[in-house]
């Protein structure tokens, strides 16, 4: 019995530890971004907000570049069968895949993370013409995977 109260007492430290070390992270983290004064805030949110919509996309490159492959095939066999115009269709769904892909990697070349000699607004401008690029960019990816996922379904 006595070893059984020394386990429960250990691990009751151990989760008020573990909840204080948690604690303890958050703090630091929100007490070193309140020190920055309020224009890096401001850009480093902005930042964050590009590569946040950035990292949630770049993930699913994989998943598109899988659907190409399998809408090409898919593509070539209804052609064989004389499906043309369904073939069309499901190759234009590659076409459309391709295109998000060139998206992708097109921001990607072009984003220069280093903003060295711009102003506080040039910078504010530029991440906030980087978020909308990346938005739109989201967008794309996202209808050509859903055309994709339509078509390969249950094929």
């Amino acid at each position: 019995m006595s070893q059984l109260r020394n386990y429960f007492f250990l691990s009751v430290c151990l989760f008020v530890l573990s909840c204080t070390s948690n604690n303890t992270q958050e703090e630091s983290t929100s007490s070193e971004e309140s020190e920055l004064p309020k224009e890096e805030q401001i850009e480093k949110t902005l930042y964050d907000d590009v590569m946040a919509v950035h990292d949630e996309m770049m993930p699913k490159m994989e998943e598109m570049m899988a659907l190409k492959g399998k809408l090409i095939e898919l593509s070539d066999s209804l052609r064989e069968s004389g499906a043309t115009e369904e073939s069309t269709r499901v190759a234009s769904a590659a076409e459309k895949i391709e295109v998000a892909d060139e998206a992708m990697m097109g921001w990607m070349h072009q984003f220069e993370p280093n903003m060295e000699g711009m102003s506080h607004q040039q910078r504010v401008d530029y991440l906030t013409s980087q978020k909308n690029k990346m938005d739109s960019v989201k967008v794309v990816m996202q209808e050509a995977i859903a055309t994709g996922r339509s078509l390969t379904a249950n094929r």
